[in-house]
């Protein structure tokens, strides 16, 4: 609660019962119970000063008994004055020329309305005025300060209390239920009972407990006066309340903006203006300490008078204890409307109010007792806003600032902002709602250092706000009152345990609040937005700190002469500054990546708290986390793995290989030992970074050879590392030999050239990769192909191994047909290598030097027979070459090994035994390829070659049998062509006979059938059958040839005597190019 009004009592112990009163413009009116009519003038010297009463005037016969009711119509400029059961009209000004109304005698029940109706489409001011007395209700009606007609409806049941909503609907109360009535129309509809239970039922059923809310945020809702009367928007209402308390059940009073407050005891509920339930605003009914006798309000406050209190408790003794059943109750409450919250409590000491009005449209509120009459005045704005943020009631602040007519529109939503702003961090920081607090920081449009900021500094870092720096943490309750930052987060929760869990759940809280702002940040970038708007707190300087500090000083006195207004004026409102509020919340624009950056660092900090596991995905895709922060702290909790993410996002390849490399070398480093970690990571390197990717794959790859050899020295030792070593080949295939796009960017001789120098075989492996794979046919790829291998055949290696080498170049030496044979000729040593040697001089058409090498350095004749077989269609007489080979002797600049092996064979035998070995054992091959290939060796050019003295063997007589079958099979062969052509010329000289024989003479005088027109030498013709059957062929125009055609397929006549030609009669004509082929003579 706090101080919403100061009670001052303007008359006392007056010698007259007050049984009414009124009060507009600067005058009030108090009816007697004698009749008497009292005039006081009301002299306001300043808004924030106690008013003066003078009594101008005293009419002791303005009527004959007790004045029961006064009221005005100040519109049209009339006195309403309820005396005897009777409603007397008064001129206002005046107060003279009375006006009996006869048809409302016996009433007892009064409702003034003043308002704007539009009548026929015509705003119009339309004043009323309802009475109810002998179960009628009479409505007297005004148009724009002009008695227009008055009317008369019938009531079933008595009516007990009666108000206005609108100029057409009165809502009627009577014993057992609320009722509207139409006007004109006069239909009457019921609302719902007039009991305690249907009103809570129909206010939505809540149970609330009665008592004083001490805390100021109470969930009961405060609500309007019984038999209450009021104005329009220029009128001034008053009420007239009469017996006892028994009496007063059910009460109707109006309150701010055309709403009805419909009260039977001590529950009320709220209705608009069309007399339906305002359930949206008000989802509870609004529940009085003690049943109301009266109600009025202001912009802010539902004020209820009630009588009858019991008395203040006594003081208590020592140890004694309070009776509940004593607990004092108040003549006065005071209730906000919004929030429905007990504000203030008041107990008149003189007497006990017997009703209460207010005037000038809700500005003054007035209390009358039988004999005193007392004035509320307000606290002012800046005061009540500034207790109730002290008391940390921000909702109750938000609703006075929302209400006040104190405070200028302009304002009102800036001190709104504010308010929220201070709630929100208050939220946080005391309450442990987080998750309300952040979505109040994001409706406002905060950015989101304001919630940073409420954070311990191992989260907030440079943005946490100092507990002791009272100026940064300006309404902030929590720097105020010196906790510090962990504290005042945790001291909701009780013990270490507690206090870990209220930790927890801020930071997920926070995390949540970052992640979803991340992602806004995220689509602002995708839109191509540079800066974003946020509302930023700036605090006030020094000098406006200070006069702040005076003027909340001077507020904060028990007198309300302090108040703070700066003019006298009534319709000047105050310009309202507060201490608790002295910042300012400015729109500002930040760019996105900046507050990218602050948010990015902070979840991330954030995340090593509370999940660790999400750090990995939040730095492994794009972030703005700042480095040198971030490095630090992952380097604090040894988060190398998010540490090599970090550095990989924000480009630094460098230092994550360099962190890889140290911790691989580190035996106690977990799963980063090893090579394997570092490998992985240049897989994710781009193309860009080769020469990166080359200077750190050194280690792995030298580290790969050294465990490898150590793996194989050792025989009984585990492979428990081999994964986090990963042998050469492995790492080639993840690096190199991949199908990634960027390592099939990269330069494929350098990569080469630095696989060769580690080990020809990792060169061998990528180059395969690449030939299969990407189909590379650089020449210069498959040159450095065949270098690795002579490489590795200079290597020590196994037979078996050395095998399997020779066979691979063999077969790339076959395949290949992108290498340069210069450039491997060159590179072949001379003393070895004969085969593959055989096969570069192949390429280079050296036919003959390779049969040598493979007959003579290879000693193979079955390898040389296969060379002549793979390289026929090369070379025609290859099989004449090793003919040539075979029958002489070994050429000079062959290496002759053939014969070293027949010698080992045989070392007993001389040279010229071995040479006459050699010797047969070439003749017998020969025999074997004139067998087996005569049809490649002619006879012409092998019978020269045989030596004189080589025996006549069976294979000799095969190929000659073989030689004469093919001669004779060629000469028949040339016979039957022969034939053929001498039949083919026969039969062409046939037809151009019978071609010359068949012609047509188209001569200067020739006509065309079709079109009649003469036919000329210039003129395209078809020459077609005749149309009729027996005639010869006709000579025509190709058009006119073109244009029978169509007529005769869509069948139409086109014969010259206008006669139809059938389909039957009208020959089949072919193309052009298919006619009879006949011999064109000009004449």
């Amino acid at each position: 609660m706090h101080h919403a009004f100061t009670i001052r009592a303007l008359l006392k112990q007056l010698p007259v019962r007050i049984e009414s009163a009124v009060a507009y413009s600067d005058r009030l009116l108090l009816g007697t119970a004698t009749g008497a009519l009292l005039i006081y003038q009301i002299s306001e010297t300043a808004p924030d000063k106690v008013p003066s009463v003078t009594l101008v005037e005293t009419k002791k016969t303005f009527a004959r008994k007790a004045i029961e009711y006064l009221g005005v119509i100040k519109e049209a400029g009339v006195l309403v004055c309820l005396a005897e059961g009777l409603v007397t009209l008064y001129d206002l000004h005046t107060l003279s020329n009375a006006t009996p109304l006869g048809n409302t005698r016996g009433a007892h029940i009064i409702a003034l309305h003043t308002g704007v109706d539009h009548i026929d489409g015509i705003p119009t001011l339309v004043s009323k005025l309802a009475t109810y007395g002998k179960r009628k209700v009479v409505v007297l009606e005004w148009r724009d300060a002009e008695f227009y007609k008055s009317f008369e409806y019938s009531a079933a049941e008595k009516i007990v209390a009666m108000q206005f909503s609108a100029p057409g609907l009165l809502v009627l109360s009577t014993a057992r239920e609320f009722l509207t009535l139409q006007l004109p129309r006069g239909q009457w509809d019921d609302l719902f009972p007039a009991d305690t239970a249907s009103l809570r039922t129909v206010a939505g059923g809540m149970s609330i407990s009665h008592g004083t809310d001490t805390a100021g945020n109470s969930s009961e809702n405060t609500l309007a006066p019984g038999a209450s009367s009021g104005t329009g928007m220029w009128g001034s209402w008053a009420l007239s309340l009469s017996g006892t308390s028994s009496d007063v059940q059910t009460t109707i009073a109006r309150m701010p903006g055309d709403k009805l407050l419909l009260c039977h005891k001590d529950i009320g509920v709220f209705v608009n203006s069309a007399g339906k339930l305002c359930r949206n605003e008000y989802s509870e009914p609004m529940i009085f300490n003690r049943a109301p006798t009266g109600i009025t309000y202001t912009s802010s406050y539902a004020i209820a008078a009630s009588r009858n209190p019991v008395p203040p408790a006594q003081p208590l003794s020592s140890g004694a204890t309070h009776d509940h059943t004593t607990m004092p109750r108040f003549n006065i409450e005071v209730r906000n409307i919004a929030t429905q919250a007990l504000v203030q409590s008041l107990l008149l000491t003189e007497e006990e109010p017997t009703y209460i009005f207010n005037g000038t449209g809700g500005k003054q509120v007035w209390a009358i007792g039988l004999h005193t009459v007392w004035r509320l005045m307000p606290a002012p704005i800046q005061q009540q806003v500034e207790d109730v943020l002290d008391a940390e009631q921000y909702d109750e602040a938000i609703s006075l600032v929302a209400q006040s007519d104190n405070i200028l529109e302009a304002e009102k939503e800036e001190l709104t902002k504010k308010i929220r702003w201070l709630r929100a961090r208050w939220l946080f920081r005391d309450q442990a709602k987080y998750e309300e607090a952040l979505g109040e920081f994001t409706e406002l449009g905060a950015t989101p250092t304001e919630a940073i900021a409420l954070c311990p500094e191992r989260i907030a870092g440079e943005l946490a706000e100092d507990p002791n720096d009272t100026e940064s943490t300006a309404g902030n309750p929590a720097s105020e009152h010196g906790d510090s930052e962990t504290d005042a987060l945790d001291k909701t929760a009780s013990g270490k345990s507690s206090k870990q869990v209220v930790w927890k759940e801020a930071l997920f809280a926070i995390m949540r609040y970052l992640t979803e702002h991340r992602r806004w940040l995220q689509q602002a970038t995708r839109e191509g937005k540079r800066e974003l708007e946020y509302a930023v707190r700036v605090l006030d300087d020094d000098d406006d700190d200070d006069e702040i500090s005076d003027e909340k000083s001077h507020l904060s006195s028990d007198s309300i002469q302090g108040s703070q207004y700066q003019s006298q004026d009534d319709n000047s409102l105050p310009h309202v500054r507060l201490k608790r509020l002295a910042f300012s919340l400015e729109q500002m624009n930040i760019p996105v990546p900046a507050m990218a950056q602050v948010v990015d660092t902070t979840l991330l900090k954030v995340y090593l708290e509370c999940s660790p596991g999400l750090l990995g995905p939040l730095l492994r895709v794009k972030n703005h986390c700042d480095v040198e922060q971030s490095e630090g702290l992952l380097l604090e909790r040894k988060r190398y793995l998010e540490l090599v993410d970090l550095y990989h996002g924000k480009g630094l390849y460098r230092n994550a290989l360099q962190l890889l490399q140290t911790q691989g070398k580190s035996a106690d480093s977990g799963s980063l030992h090893g090579t394997y970690a570092t490998v992985r990571y240049l897989v994710r390197l781009p193309a860009d970074q080769f020469d990166l990717i080359v200077e750190y794959l050194q280690w792995p790859l030298q580290s790969g050879l050294s465990h490898k050899q150590a793996q194989e020295q050792v025989s009984d030792s585990g492979n428990e590392d081999d994964e986090d070593w990963p042998d050469p080949a492995t790492i080639v295939s993840m690096v190199f030999a991949d199908d990634r796009p960027a390592a099939e960017t990269f330069p494929r001789s350098r990569v080469t050239s630095f696989l060769h120098q580690t080990s020809p075989a990792l060169a061998i492996q990528y180059l395969e990769y690449v030939f299969v794979t990407w189909n590379d046919k650089t020449p210069a790829l498959h040159d450095d192909m065949i270098a690795a291998y002579f490489d590795m055949l200079e290597e020590k290696h196994s037979d078996d191994d050395r095998s399997s080498l020779h066979e691979q170049l063999q077969q790339f030496l076959k395949s290949s047909s992108h290498y340069s044979p210069e450039r491997a000729l060159a590179r072949l040593p001379d003393d070895r290598l004969f085969m593959e040697r055989a096969l570069v001089l192949s390429r280079l058409g050296r036919h003959e030097h390779a049969l040598g090498l493979l007959v003579f350095s290879v000693a193979n004749l079955s390898l040389a027979e296969q060379y002549c077989v793979e390289n026929i269609s090369q070379r025609a007489d290859i099989f004449v070459l090793l003919l040539k080979l075979l029958v002489a002797s070994p050429p000079a600049d062959v290496i002759d090994n053939e014969a070293e092996e027949i010698r080992s064979g045989r070392p007993e035998d001389s040279i010229d035994q071995i040479e006459a070995k050699r010797t047969e054992i070439h003749r017998q091959y020969v025999g074997h390829l004139l067998a087996t290939y005569p049809q490649s060796i002619p006879v012409a050019d092998a019978l020269p070659l045989l030596p004189p003295d080589m025996a006549f063997s069976h294979d000799i007589f095969v190929y000659l049998r073989s030689q004469l079958c093919t001669l004779d099979q060629d000469m028949r062969t040339k016979n039957v062509v022969r034939s053929l052509v001498a039949a083919e010329d026969l039969h062409a000289r046939r037809q151009l006979s019978h071609l010359q024989s068949n012609f047509v003479v188209v001569s200067e005088t020739r006509v065309c059938p079709q079109c009649l027109k003469r036919i000329g030498s210039g003129t395209a013709f078809a020459i077609v059958p005749g149309e009729r059957k027996g005639q010869g062929q006709m000579v025509v125009h190709y058009s006119c040839w073109q244009r029978s055609r169509s007529a005769v397929s869509n069948g139409r006549d086109v014969s010259g005597d206008g006669s139809t030609a059938s389909n039957e009669d009208v020959p089949a004509e072919s193309p052009l190019g298919n006619k009879p082929q006949v011999e064109i003579k000009w004449a």
